[in-house]
């Protein structure tokens, strides 16, 4: 099986004698490697991602490199035609150009968020590389996503989610614990739906998430929705549980999603 590799390249920021802070290399690796999930997703039509990234090379000099190699995280799958693929896109938001008709918006608007400069994160440049080319995740790089979003939603269906708060729960494994500056947090990624969800919890709760990491749990609270998305993208915890290993959301909880609750009917019938 042949292979390719990309690297990550982040410049740090002068406050910190052009260093890396951990917390903001972990946070881009992170969004970087939930949208390559996304776009492997939309290429193959599978639910799940099938590919792992292996870190085969780092450099501490300035700046910091990180060199990633796609390879199988499920028998017998190649991953390098979805690889590929996603390169291409990457590569046409960079350069301005149209996205791959199987791209919808949201995921044209998550790729905008690679490209995201948020405060707690210091570093002063943030770009990719792959045979010789640069993909500068900069602002030019958020504009274009966006802009593509707006492209193909204009041409959707014009199916309206709801937007705003609701109390209800969702399902899912919880994949990190964060405590940064008295912010606390943590994500689920639910076996449906949204790629993942972040959530947050009070000072009170932190001395039990810990048992939760890892697990699969439900978690209680205020649920916050986008219009473009019928799933919540954050959740306020007011209670966490475990479930099930076979619990997951069901269609029945987007019931008051749309505007028009026509859309859907109960009891014994199809939803």
């Amino acid at each position: 099986m042949s292979t390719r590799a990309f690297t990550i390249h982040v410049d740090g920021h002068p406050g910190h004698r052009g260093n890396v802070l951990a917390h903001a290399l972990s946070a881009k690796l992170q969004r970087l490697l939930i949208a390559l999930a996304q776009l492997e997703r939309t290429f193959s039509g599978a639910g799940q991602r099938q590919t792992d990234y292996e870190i085969v090379a780092a450099s501490k000099a300035s700046p910091t490199r990180l060199v990633l190699k796609p390879v199988p995280k499920a028998a017998n799958y190649d991953p390098l035609p979805a690889f590929n693929w996603t390169f291409e896109q990457l590569e046409k938001v960079a350069t301005g150009g149209a996205l791959d008709e199987r791209v919808d918006a949201t995921t044209a608007e998550n790729l905008a968020t690679l490209a995201e400069h948020r405060k707690e994160e210091d570093y002063s440049r943030f770009w990719l590389s792959i045979d010789g080319i640069d993909i500068p995740l900069d602002e030019s790089f958020r504009d274009n996503s966006l802009r593509c979003a707006a492209e193909k939603r204009s041409k959707q269906a014009d199916v309206a989610w709801y937007e705003g708060d609701s109390f209800g729960s969702v399902t899912g494994t919880l994949r990190q614990i964060g405590d940064l500056e008295g912010a606390y947090s943590f994500v689920i990624t639910p076996a449906v739906g949204a790629e993942q969800i972040a959530c947050s919890f009070a000072e009170s709760d932190r001395d039990k998430m810990g048992k939760y990491l890892f697990k699969n749990v439900r978690v209680h609270g205020k649920l916050r929705y986008k219009q473009s998305s019928p799933f919540p993208f954050s959740v306020e915890m007011r209670e966490i549980e475990l479930a099930t290993d076979h619990e997951c959301e069901h269609l029945s909880d987007l019931r008051g999603l749309f505007k028009d609750s026509s859309y859907f009917t109960f009891g014994d019938q199809d939803i």
